[in-house]
């Protein structure tokens, strides 16, 4: 393979042990500086004795903190070897004539898995991955999409798609579901930041991540209610516990918006602290400016964003297990689609059939705008004893600050709000995985949430309320030779009350109501023969439905369209089963699912005539239910004919089917096939390897002709193809100093089209060209 990367940093030398030598150190992630579990250090030597030369070899794992220890050495040059799955092999010569030695070792990603969708079926932390269709994106991938919004980080997944409005949000939307149906875990922490609005994206800084893990369909039994849809789980790398101060500087700047993107990251393990000791931490600033998106013709007016995040992190690893606490603050203010809101029915339908007027770049926020900022302190610890597993326990408090700024009314020439609203959530998991007994192992477990919605503004969309939560679960694996059974349940009580309101023309009572339902789950897959295996799962879920669904009265401003909730709406029934085929060999990956899921009672907004304010005249709907029925098929191929030539296809199906009138569901993603080829190269080698890659693709998007009859809101878009450019460049030597550098062009052929889920797709048509540099510094 021709990007093989490696290093080693000699720390100190330690003291003698007479005629025999010590060599121990860490094995670490290149990237992201993670420890590297169950790595294979060997350390070999030719032994002459007389005539005769013998060889000889000493061989060790890495703990779970990546740590070897190999003694009793000879005092002479030794040859290393350290091998990992997932990374390039690491072999070095090291020198113990005069001393013992302590290194710490950085493997690289193996090119052979930098494709954009690595499916980590056998080492995904969680049980659920072994039957159920699971994609991950590790760190050097991410790498690509650094300096975009979570859901632009995910959409090329298999079924995994987003709603859009303009540059700035991006909403992840999994087999058609989204919102309160995709449940964000942020750092092993529930993401709680007002997410029933579709506009709502979560409020995650995405420097931040390590790795993101998508579940898709419905893994209620792990995560709740929520995740009716599937799960978008973030992690944070590992919080380092050896080595002094070393970070990151990453940039990015963005042609289309002209955005400019910095972020700073530094960590260590050498900050000792009063009655604690040896400490590691992590500090990261992130930084984001962006103006007016651009379409192919024009810009999209106020589409700007700024964005401004920091964090802090303190851990200890000690024998007994690890702890560790965390602080981070997101902050952002972006502007609306200025077209998206109108004075009248007239205004509306000119809006709608033309250019926008005013189409100027500029970098100003005007109204309407939104200004969101979320704070998380989170405390993680996991015990480890020696015969019984681990005990996790988090614990969370997150707070978030919506504000939205209108355009309209008596408002839009003051500085106060529309809505402000502040959500306190208080989240607390116990978690305990037992090792294997009687063939079963899994997760035992208990959480609680309590959450409180303050409503400040002038006007009204959804009333204040109050929200309890409690569950207990379980999820048990049992392994029969080839076969690996799963199943699960949970049960979950779910109180909600809410806060009267009343003003001209609103009127939302007081109420509290209460729902109780178990949720269940039971797979298997089988190991058909080296590298195939299958598997098949049924699932149960449920979902109440939210606040703004039963109560939501007014403007949104984020989406500009006025919505109407149903106080009696009833809780979501899902029944669904899926199948998954996993298929590996050295030059050919194959991952392939498909679904039918039954909801009953599918809460959905329904679109109705526009509705004329004293704001102006905006889209209406009103949430409605009724019995559905969602099928598809997902796609994930990856095909290595040659080391340096890699190609890769992802392609994904919806159907969604409103069973009462067999008409399509309202907001079902369109068709959609990616394929990408990359060219792989290295230069330098020896003890100074580099490496390059050259790429093209194209994302290829059936029209969505599969629409459901009503208002214009409802007209089907083109199809359209998107032609995108790449090539890159790691360990390059800028200015005395390593950089990984990187240069893609989006949309290349500056192509106009509209997305079915755009949701600005009514007024402007979607992101033209966008010429994007990317540029990461170790130090």
């Amino acid at each position: 393979m021709a990007t093989v990367m490696t290093f080693a940093v000699p720390l100190r030398a330690q003291e003698t042990h007479g005629a025999l030598r010590h060599l121990h150190g860490v094995v670490e992630a290149g990237e992201s500086g993670r420890p590297i579990r169950d790595a294979d250090v060997v350390v070999s030597w030719s032994l002459r004795t007389g005539d005769r030369v013998a060889e000889q070899s000493a061989r060790e794992r890495t703990d779970g903190n990546g740590r070897f220890d190999l003694r009793d050495l000879p005092p002479q040059v030794v040859s290393l070897r350290v091998r990992a799955l997932g990374y390039a092999p690491f072999v070095r010569d090291v020198d113990l004539r005069d001393a013992d030695r302590l290194l710490t070792v950085h493997l690289d990603v193996a090119t052979t898995v930098l494709q954009e969708v690595a499916v980590r079926a056998d080492t995904a932390p969680e049980r659920l991955s072994r039957v159920a269709a699971t994609s991950t994106l590790d760190a050097r991938t991410l790498a690509a999409t650094r300096g975009q919004t979570l859901g632009e980080t995910i959409k090329n997944l298999p079924g995994v798609t987003v709603i859009q409005f303009g540059p700035s949000i991006a909403k992840p939307v999994i087999r058609g579901l989204n919102s309160q149906r995709v449940l964000v875990m942020n750092g092993g922490l529930r993401q709680e930041d007002q997410q029933w609005g579709t506009e709502h994206a979560p409020n995650i800084d995405s420097f931040e991540a390590d790795a993101v893990t998508v579940v898709r369909g419905a893994a209620t039994v792990l995560y709740g209610p929520d995740a009716l849809g599937g799960v978008v789980r973030v992690d944070h790398a590992a919080l380092p516990d050896t080595g002094g101060l070393r970070g990151t500087v990453a940039l990015n700047a963005f042609s289309n918006s002209r955005q400019g993107a910095v972020s700073v990251g530094v960590q260590g393990a050498d900050l000792s602290l009063p009655g604690i000791g040896t400490t590691g931490y992590r500090v990261r600033l992130t930084s984001r400016l962006a103006g007016n998106g651009g379409a192919p013709d024009y810009y999209l007016t106020n589409t700007g964003f700024r964005e401004l995040n920091g964090s802090v992190a303190l851990g200890v690893a000690r024998d007994w297990g690890r702890a560790e606490v965390s602080l981070t603050r997101f902050s952002t203010e972006l502007g609306v689609l200025r077209q998206a809101h109108v004075g009248n029915a007239n205004d509306l339908a000119r809006a709608m059939s033309g250019a926008p007027p005013d189409s100027a770049f500029s970098y100003a926020i005007g109204r309407p705008n939104q200004r969101v900022a979320h704070t998380t302190f989170r405390v993680r610890t996991v015990r480890t004893f020696e015969q019984a597993g681990d005990l996790e326990v988090v614990y969370g408090l997150q707070y978030n600050h919506r504000r939205e700024y209108d355009n309209h009314g008596p408002l839009r020439f003051r500085n106060e709000p529309a809505f402000n609203l502040k959500l306190f959530s208080n989240a607390l998991d116990v978690r305990w995985t037992h090792p294997r007994w009687k063939g079963w192992r899994g997760t035992v477990g208990t959480s609680a949430i309590a959450q409180g919605n303050q409503t400040l503004g002038k006007a009204f969309l959804i009333p204040g309320y109050d929200l309890w939560q409690g569950a207990v679960y379980a999820q048990e694996e049992l392994a029969i030779g080839r076969l690996s059974i799963n199943t699960g349940l949970r049960g979950d009580a779910i109180s909600q009350t809410t806060i009267a309101f009343a003003d001209a023309g609103i009127r939302s009572p007081a109420g509290t109501k209460s729902w109780r339902n178990m949720a269940g789950s039971l797979g298997a897959a089988y190991l058909v023969r080296d590298g195939l295996d299958v598997g098949v799962r049924l699932a149960r879920a449920w979902r109440p439905p939210t606040v703004n669904e039963r109560y939501a009265q007014g403007v949104h401003h984020g989406t500009a369209q006025y919505e109407l909730g149903d106080a009696d709406l009833s809780s979501e029934q899902s029944v669904g089963v899926e199948g998954t085929l996993r298929f590996r060999r050295r030059s050919l990956q194959v991952d392939a699912a498909t679904y039918s899921n039954r909801v009953n009672g599918f809460i959905y907004l329904q679109p109705t005539q526009p509705i004329q304010t004293i704001r102006g005249a905006f889209p209406g709907f009103r949430y409605a239910q009724a019995d559905a029925r969602l099928r598809g098929v997902e796609l994930a191929t990856s095909y290595t004919p040659h080391t340096r030539v890699q190609f890769t296809a992802n392609g994904t199906v919806v159907r969604g089917t409103n069973r009462r009138t067999d008409e399509p569901l309202f907001d079902m993603p369109a068709d959609r096939l990616s394929l990408n080829a990359r060219l792989l190269g290295s230069r330098g080698g020896g003890q100074d390897p580099s490496s390059w890659h050259l790429g093209m693709g194209t994302l290829l998007v059936r029209q969505q002709d599969g629409v459901p009859n009503g208002t214009v809101y409802t007209l089907p878009t083109a199809g359209y193809a998107l032609l995108q450019l790449e090539a890159g460049i790691q360990r390059w030597n800028l200015l005395g100093r390593r950089a990984d550098m990187s240069l893609s062009v989006n949309n290349a052929l500056d192509t106009r089209y509209r997305d079915y889920l755009s949701r600005y797709r009514l007024f402007v048509n979607d992101a033209g060209r966008d010429v994007v540099l990317r540029l990461t510094m170790p130090f």
